[in-house]
């Protein structure tokens, strides 16, 4: 079903600024998931530390290394301080700015009191000095809203830094688990074939064989065989990821990581139905839509700030000081000044300069707009075909399941018969390569469930709680 709805968070940014603002155009989005039966459910506390539903104690330790130690998002975390500090210099701005000064000379001249005689002249001063620009037209408050939404972009940022790295981590130590399995299952079907080999073997020993089905069965072996560096390879490079993203080194990260097994079932799994957002959510959830958001607002309040530059601008200004000749004598004996004054600037002929600021302003804030509008729909749209790929992988891996309890029973059945004489060598073979190859789809298939799964927690925009 669709419903036509307009943004309430652009509406709302529209609202807020105190100039007019291009408004969101009204759009098709979907209010529901396209062929999805179950429920929504809302995400609670511990649908934010959504890897703990996998039951990994691995995954666990490997996803708080990653969170303590990861460079991309210490990286973040510096930008964050980084913006924050640059919000507080802006906020600086709507008070007062105060300074002091010492001055002091001393110079050869002459003083006239009669006669002209010469002599040393000295001259001291302090005073403390400050001024403040009254924000009548909301120049510098904007600036501040501004500043405000920047560092909520940022902090959005970091937000998605943290969910793709905990998405990644796991997508990794999936693959480095599948891998695993995958050489292990190699192994097991390479022993099982040896035993054919050696029954092909005795049988050509006793001319009951020919040359030709002893080579097929050596041929099968090695074939079988050459997979395991293969798959061991490509757990060594999930590994070294691993390490790269937790910011460790492989005697730290080595006692973490499981010993190899053969059993696709060992294979970390979970279920989606734990928590399924609405779209709204979705889209008020995902850090990269939060960021465009805010900097969205950020645009509409720099278009402000460029708009207060054709007002008057008024500052006021005052001095407290003394002065004496020398600087030892300031606090005793020094003359008390003080001043105070107003200034106004006023902008009368700029040749079109703040006219080109608030237009480069407006361009600015509709390409904020867009990206949002984007950023919004490409996460609908990733977490529409998250879901999908979810559903269809858990059939698929229901099926090969069941298709590779079945041919490891006609394997066993087709070497038994083979020993009694009642089927032919290539049946064998066929029934061996069978269940070897419906062994490692059943196992790429659980991992691509949970991977999968993963896709769609991060597609939804669960960021765990700092340090979650």
């Amino acid at each position: 079903m669709l419903l036509r709805v307009t943004s309430a968070v652009a509406l709302a940014v529209m609202a807020a600024c105190s100039a007019p603002v291009k408004q969101r155009p009204a759009s098709d989005v979907q209010s529901s998931w396209i062929d999805e039966q179950r429920p929504t459910t809302p995400a609670d506390d511990a649908a934010l530390t959504w890897w703990k539903a996998f039951d990994d104690s691995t995954i666990d330790q490997l996803v708080d290394l990653a969170q303590r130690h990861n460079l991309d998002l210490r990286v973040a975390e510096a930008r964050v301080r980084q913006v924050r500090a640059q919000r507080r210099a802006a906020l600086a701005n709507l008070a007062p700015q105060v300074d002091g000064s010492i001055d002091g000379d001393r110079s050869r001249g002459r003083r006239f009191a009669g006669n002209a005689i010469g002599g040393v002249l000295e001259n001291a001063s302090a005073a403390a000095n400050a001024s403040w620009e009254l924000d009548l037209f909301g120049r510098l408050r904007a600036e501040a809203r501004a500043a405000d939404a920047q560092l909520a972009a940022v902090q959005a940022d970091r937000d998605g830094v943290r969910l793709t790295l905990i998405a990644e981590v796991i997508r990794n130590y999936l693959e480095f688990r599948l891998y695993q399995v995958q050489a292990e299952l190699a192994l097991r079907n390479a022993q099982a074939q040896e035993e054919t080999v050696r029954i092909t073997q005795a049988r050509f020993n006793e001319g009951l064989g020919s040359r030709l089905d002893l080579e097929r069965t050596v041929s099968a072996l090695r074939t079988t065989r050459a997979q395991i560096p293969q798959s061991r390879e490509l757990a060594e490079s999930a590994r070294h990821r691993l390490i790269l993203l937790t910011a460790s080194t492989p005697d730290g990260l080595n006692p973490l990581l499981p010993a190899p097994t053969g059993d696709p079932g060992a294979l970390p799994d979970s279920d989606a139905e734990r928590v399924l957002l609405t779209p709204a959510d979705v889209i008020s959830r995902r850090p990269d839509v939060q960021a465009a958001e805010r900097r969205l607002i950020a645009a509409a309040e720099q278009r402000n700030v460029a708009a207060a530059l054709r007002y008057p601008r008024i500052t006021l200004a005052g001095l407290l000081g003394v002065q004496d000749r020398r600087v030892e004598d300031l606090l005793h004996t020094g003359a008390r000044t003080w001043s105070v004054g107003a200034g106004l600037l006023v902008p009368l002929i700029d040749f079109g300069r703040i006219r080109a600021a608030i237009d480069a302003a407006d361009a600015v804030q509709e390409q904020a707009y867009l990206t949002y509008e984007q950023t919004a729909r490409t996460a609908l749209q990733e977490t529409q075909t998250a879901l999908v790929l979810y559903t269809q992988g858990k059939l698929r891996q229901q099926e090969l399941s069941q298709a590779a309890e079945s041919a490891r029973r006609a394997a066993q059945l087709a070497r038994r018969q083979y020993t009694a004489g009642a089927l032919s060598l290539l049946e064998v073979l066929d029934a061996e390569r069978s269940v070897y190859a419906v062994e490692l789809n059943a196992a790429q298939a659980t991992a691509d469930v949970s991977i999968r799964l993963v896709n769609v927690y991060e597609s939804m925009g669960l960021v765990p709680p700092t340090g979650g």
